[in-house]
């Protein structure tokens, strides 16, 4: 589920900001500025009736520009409006609690995605054939 949750996010940011120009990474590596880091802070799982339960995730998005804070603070405005709702495999997920702050020329994003999710159910083998002993009676017409 993350895997596909850093796919939406990555989705979301392309359509504003181009692969020519802006890298995504998702794993720690030397990065070349300007470009995003997509990262899972945390996750958690709320029960709910039977088999339901609420999946929390909460991730960061960085940008770091190397141009300074001010382009930190025009790209957060716009990651608050990609990131609100985002694709996930056709059905769309709103996003909660966006905050961010710039620290040292780096932009930090931090956004929630609360998914409602259903455990799955033990598949259960039904009776291919069945044979039935006995005839009707003709009384019964």
């Amino acid at each position: 589920m993350i895997s596909k949750l850093m796919t939406g996010i990555e989705q979301a940011i392309r359509t504003e900001f181009p692969e020519t120009t802006y890298k995504i990474y998702t794993e720690a590596t030397e990065v070349v500025s300007p470009c995003f880091f997509i990262l899972c802070v945390s996750q958690s799982r709320n029960a709910k009736l039977g088999d339901r339960f609420i999946l929390n995730t909460t991730f960061e998005v960085q940008y770091s520009s190397g141009r300074g804070n001010n382009e930190c603070w025009e790209v957060a405005q716009k990651l608050r409006e990609l990131l609100d709702v985002i694709s996930l495999g056709g059905d769309l997920v709103q996003g909660r609690n966006g905050n961010y702050r710039v620290d040292s020329g780096v932009l930090h994003f931090v956004i929630d995605y609360n998914i409602p999710m259903m455990r799955e159910q033990d598949v259960v083998d039904f009776m291919e054939e069945v044979t039935v002993y006995g005839k009707a009676s003709e009384r019964g017409k």
